[in-house]
């Protein structure tokens, strides 16, 4: 049976000697005792005989409909990898999330395009989650998703958006990319996130 002490304690406190219990969550044997390893609540398990610390901390993930920014790696005919390293949450702002992603190109529902859109191999993107599983998968399709940063493909210079094209300053030609509407904004989350909160 599980049992909570109500005992707050914090890393580094003595929970119980080694005899008593075997260390369990958030815990280690030093010494001969059970130490904390993290602050929280006190809970044994006298059934096992172990003992741990419960922590109140929660891990953010991202949600349906969030959005996440990320780095594109690698494009094919079917869809691109997404290097995902952080989202929008209403309440705490941008999150660092370290994930995995996908792009799905040429099914015209749930956001996504028939076509394959104008991005490539290391363009910064923002895009929504349309659905979580082994690994997230994003749509880029709306006037703020799309492409917030990208480099020139010959001289790798940042483009810049200038007549409605994003230019090389350094190349001086255009490059076509599928955009967000606040291209070169990477602190701008969303439309959607006034709907969450």
């Amino acid at each position: 049976m599980v049992s909570n002490d109500n005992k707050m304690v914090f890393p580094g406190e003595v929970l119980s000697s080694a005899e008593e219990y075997v260390p369990g969550v958030n815990t280690v044997e030093s010494d001969g005792y059970v130490k904390s390893l993290a602050f929280g609540k006190v809970m044994k398990d006298d059934g096992r005989m172990i003992i741990y610390v419960k922590t109140d901390k929660v891990r953010l993930k991202p949600r349906i409909g969030d959005i996440c920014y990320g780095q594109l790696i690698k494009v094919d005919q079917r869809q691109a990898i997404v290097k995902i390293g952080g989202f929008s949450d209403p309440k705490f702002g941008l999150v660092p999330y370290t994930a995995e992603g996908y792009i799905r190109f040429g099914q015209g529902d749930r956001g996504r395009s028939n076509d394959i859109p104008n991005i490539r191999t290391g363009d910064f993107i923002r895009g929504k989650v349309l659905r979580i599983g082994q690994n997230f998968e994003l749509g880029i399709m709306g006037r703020n998703l799309g492409v917030v940063k990208a480099r020139c493909s010959r001289c790798r210079e940042f483009l810049v958006m200038k007549g409605g094209s994003l230019y090389c300053e350094n190349c001086e030609r255009t490059e076509q990319r599928k955009y967000a509407i606040d291209y070169g904004d990477m602190i701008n989350f969303g439309d959607d996130i006034e709907n969450r909160q």
